[in-house]
């Protein structure tokens, strides 16, 4: 990749960085361009290099959100077994909003600041949202699919309804956290769920399915 580009890639991620840091704490409307372009060490034409408004570099920083989100996903369906991966892909996504400060900040952001957003903001983060779980529940039916094929969880359940099921308690369980509601070890709990669904899905007499 030329320097160049590498530039230019460096330069965008600071002034999404520098976004995050004054949209997490500061209303939407009061917030100047010149505000952030100034916390990233930046001139305000740089930022305008990289992003068309203030619209426009909010919803940029949740797709970047939601592109990574997604590469969590690689590599999943390489995993030998459906179950060990579906529960250590929501054990491990629980886990991170623990762990990771950023990643924490911007869920936190999209949850408590959304309203102060301007509509067209508000309709594009909730259709890249809906996508975005839409993208996860997807995932959880295809490992629960390939489970019943593999004769590992019962062929009488919908594996569409199955998965829509997991990923709205965990779903649920995201926001809870970003209120700040669940104990450090909670993620470590998430085990409890997935061998309650265990004795209910197996199709292998009691061993594990998920």
């Amino acid at each position: 990749m030329r320097r160049t580009k590498v530039e230019a890639l460096e330069t965008k991620a600071r002034i999404l960085e520098s976004a995050l840091d004054i949209f997490s704490v500061k209303n939407f409307a009061s917030t100047s361009l010149l505000e952030i372009a100034q916390n990233a060490g930046l001139s305000k034409g740089a930022l305008y290099w990289h992003f068309k408004n203030k619209n426009d570099l909010l919803i940029q920083l949740v797709k970047s959100t939601c592109r990574e989100d997604g590469e969590a996903f690689l590599g999943l369906f390489e995993e030998r077994d459906c179950g060990d991966a579906l529960r250590g892909y929501y054990k491990r996504a629980l886990a991170r909003l623990f762990e990771d400060a950023r990643y924490k900040k911007i869920h936190g952001m999209m949850l408590r600041r959304r309203y102060e957003w301007p509509e067209e903001v508000q309709t594009q983060v909730r259709q890249l949202v809906s996508d975005s779980m839409e993208r996860d529940r997807q995932m959880a039916e295809r490992l629960i699919a390939r489970g019943q094929r593999e004769g590992k969880i019962r062929k009488d359940v919908s594996a569409g309804k199955v998965a829509l099921l997991i990923s709205s308690i965990f779903h649920g369980l995201y926001a809870i956290q970003l209120c700040g509601k669940l104990p450090g070890e909670f993620p470590e709990y998430t085990d409890i769920l997935f061998d309650a669904f265990d004795r209910e899905l197996s199709a292998c007499g009691g061993r594990r399915a998920l």
